[in-house]
């Protein structure tokens, strides 16, 4: 695997030229800490709520660099990993509520696009959620009968040769077609960037924050200078667990991809995928695969390990025994492609929490948050930049009443444990989620 580039596919699709860091001390209405898909989205809603808002956002290192420029790209209305735990503690209505708020964001994000003039590759084709043996047709089962009895759109359960005919993979045993669109990533978290800029959002580019002072106005502290300002917003995704209140609410989980060169038309032809859509295997920890723009195959999924002492270090993007993993389940799916060649294989880290959905909310001092979308953050950051407007704003909405938001009905996840045990557990995690999936 000597070939491979071990750089994020996405980041080579446009050129960066980071914005200058902070030098100076500045004083601002709000503060956002953080500027990938959370920060930006809080930023070009309050920014459209009250123009006159005097926002600053300060990036550790470029918007898209982190998270939102690895992800693979999928659009989804998915909140977390387990809707059924949020429709058995709020019930079907406000579960229903949520999963609305995101699946507007799907169309709003394409809509963002057009009128922006933003060239992220948004292409609403849905996605084909696929299962390969039994277990994965009764999830399929489950999360069909869970959107009928939360009240939502229950898709219909393809047979396997139907299923095949939208994506012709062997390996395919039956299917659901779900709502939903595919995007590059990290072009999206650019132009949102460029627009916010446009507004008159401050963007500090290669300022990491060092630490929040609380006081009657919080002040940022990075390297080269400080933020005071009326209300921060922390949006920093895995990065939270280095402000105080976080620190054992979020865990670090890898995921990782591979992106082909781009395939010929022969290739193409060989396998029936004419609508372009995305797949995602229904399982726990997921394999998906999607095209580029430019006709690459991304194939993602395989192992997510957790790295002992919660290292986030890329030195970890270069394993090559998760990428033999990844390549063995890409035979596996489509052995019509044998002859495909892989270029990029990289990864990044989810931020995933113990109950496995996101929060919002606010800390004293006028200090508020959003984190834990658990790998599946971009409709559900852009619903997440709403409730952050209005928690900011002090409105009472829909959205600031959404089931996301910590609350006296809802408390922050759990805290995870420290070291050893954090590391144990998260290496059982994917063996009791990977038989759980087994049963049929």
């Amino acid at each position: 695997m000597s070939n491979l580039k071990h750089v994020v596919y996405w980041h080579d699709t446009e050129p960066v030229v980071p914005g200058p860091p902070l030098r100076e001390s500045v004083d601002c209405d709000v503060c956002i800490v953080g500027g990938g898909f959370t920060g930006l989205w809080t930023a070009y809603f309050l920014k459209e709520a009250e123009p006159a808002l005097d926002i600053h956002i300060v990036e550790a290192k470029h918007s898209g660099y982190g998270a939102s420029g690895r992800a693979d790209g999928f659009v989804t209305p998915t909140i977390g990993k387990d809707l059924q735990a949020l429709v058995k503690k709020f019930g079907a209505q406000r579960a229903l509520e949520a999963t609305q708020a995101v699946g507007r964001s799907i169309l709003e994000i394409g809509r963002f696009t057009r009128r922006n003039k933003v060239d992220a590759g948004y292409e609403a084709n849905d996605y084909l959620m696929v299962a390969t043996d039994r277990g994965q047709v009764r999830r399929l089962r489950e999360d069909r009968e869970l959107a009928e009895r939360i009240g939502g759109v229950a898709p219909e359960i393809l047979s396997g040769e139907e299923a095949r005919d939208i994506i012709d993979s062997p390996a395919v045993q039956a299917g659901m077609r779900v709502g939903g669109a595919l995007v590059n990533p990290f072009r999206l978290a650019r132009g949102i960037a460029r627009v916010v800029r446009d507004k008159g959002v401050v963007i500090h580019d290669d300022t990491p924050c060092l630490r929040v002072e609380p006081g009657v106005r919080t002040t940022v502290v990075t390297a080269g200078g400080r933020v005071t300002a009326d209300k921060v917003v922390l949006a920093t995704n895995v990065h939270m667990d280095a402000f105080r209140p976080f620190r054992h609410r979020v865990v670090p989980i890898w995921t990782y991809a591979m992106v082909s060169e781009p395939l010929t038309d022969r290739q193409i032809e060989r396998v029936r995928w004419a609508g372009r859509e995305g797949m995602v295997e229904a399982k726990s920890l997921l394999t998906c695969a999607r095209f580029t723009h430019d006709n690459r195959i991304m194939f993602a999924g395989g192992p997510a390990p957790y790295y002992y002492g919660r290292d986030k270090r890329q030195r970890n993007m270069n394993r090559d025994e998760v990428y033999r993993t990844i390549r063995h389940e890409f035979q596996r799916f489509f052995p019509q492609w044998d002859d495909v060649s892989f270029s990029y294989a990289y990864g990044g880290t989810a931020d995933v929490v113990r109950d496995y959905a996101p929060h919002f909310g606010r800390l004293s001092h006028g200090v508020f948050y959003g984190y834990g979308y658990c790998g599946n953050g971009i409709a559900a950051t852009h619903t997440g930049g709403k409730v952050l407007r209005d928690l900011v704003l002090g409105k009472d909405t829909d959205h600031s009443r959404l089931l996301l938001v910590d609350n006296d009905q809802r408390k922050p996840p759990p805290p995870f444990p420290p070291e050893p045990f954090l590391f144990a557990g998260a290496r059982m995690a994917p063996r009791l989620m990977d038989w759980k999936d087994a049963r049929p």
